[in-house]
């Protein structure tokens, strides 16, 4: 798939989530399948314009991540053109605006998923930064706010934009997550009326939702957040099923947990390897392996205790007694 000039691998696209998809996160994901693109976690505009340093610490070795996105959210078009003219100095490939995220804060501050209801608002910062940014834009939205948006219309303003890509989550923004508010159509009827690449995204947990979305849309490609966490095969599994017509279930024991958490510690030292941690190298460590562990045990037996006893430590060496023992005989 080509966004702008830049041609991707494949149409596998990891999202960004806060304190989901940090750098040992992608680098891991991108050991078990190769990974079209990935983004970081979001990052705020006016957080940027107040205090550019406080973001240094999500964009460390970014440069050796490509492709890779970074995802801007915010509603102030000066604060937006800051932010990319403080990015300018980092080395990626995509630039992203979030006009889908449902949380009570985006909507307080009229940003995310605030602007399907304010489109001319939307328009406004699309232009800003398509004007600013040396890098391909792309747009994250979804399908409305309350209700579905009028398709010409979105389409309209999408393909005057300037934009390279389209990410739609197939949820109006009050739907959020909700199993059974997922709207296909909408999806299907812009990707008719767009003349770039659109990518779909929301309720791909699997190969054969994967395959349905994309056969039923015709997107270009998906995106998959959630779904990874505790189980970062999704994509190898997905790849299988939709190239090779290879089933590959999830599958999840002891010794699969135990050997996908040396990969990612071994990612974890990989990415510390000739740098000073901000939060210091052995907290962002014990961090990323203790949440990640929790994730790991999904479906396990017994997991809910594991994850309990996961939770209660406090330190590096108490995760690793905790994880010594339950992956003990």
């Amino acid at each position: 798939m080509k966004i702008g000039s830049i041609n991707l691998e494949n149409r596998y696209i990891l999202a960004p989530m806060l304190n989901v998809t940090t750098a040992p996160y992608r680098r891991f994901c991108r050991k078990l399948q190769k990974i079209g693109l990935v983004y970081i976690p979001m990052l705020y505009t006016k957080k940027i314009e107040k205090n550019p340093k406080s973001v240094e610490i999500d964009l460390l070795k970014i440069e050796e991540e490509t492709p890779i996105g970074v995802q801007l959210i915010g509603s102030d078009p000066k604060a937006l053109k800051r932010s990319i003219d403080y990015l300018n100095s980092y080395k990626f490939e995509i630039l992203d605006l979030n006009a889908g995220c449902p949380s009570k804060r985006a909507i307080k501050a009229q940003e995310g998923g605030f602007l399907m209801k304010d489109l001319e608002k939307l328009s406004i910062l699309i232009k800003t930064a398509v004007k600013y940014s040396s890098r391909p834009v792309s747009l994250k939205i979804r399908t409305g706010f309350e209700k579905p948006v009028k398709i010409e219309k979105l389409a309209q303003l999408i393909n005057d934009s300037g934009i390279s890509l389209l990410t739609i989550h197939a949820r109006t923004v009050l739907s959020k997550f909700y199993g059974d508010t997922l709207d296909l159509d909408i999806v299907k009827g812009l990707k008719e009326r767009l003349k770039i690449p659109v990518v779909g995204n929301g309720d791909i947990i699997n190969p054969v939702s994967a395959k349905h979305f994309i056969e039923y849309t015709n997107v270009d490609a998906f995106m998959i957040g959630r779904e990874s966490m505790g189980n970062p095969e999704i994509f190898n599994q997905i790849h299988e099923y939709l190239v090779n017509n290879k089933k590959v279930s999830f599958i999840n024991n002891r010794n699969m947990m135990e050997k996908k958490l040396e990969i990612y510690e071994n990612t974890i030292d990989e990415f510390l390897n000739g740098i000073t941690h901000p939060l210091g190298n052995q907290e962002i460590k014990f961090i990323e392996l203790k949440r990640n562990a929790i994730w790991l045990s999904k479906n396990i037996d017994n997991s809910t205790k594991i994850r309990y006893q996961l939770s209660k430590s406090k330190t590096l060496i108490q995760l690793k007694e905790t994880l010594s023992n339950f992956f003990s005989p």
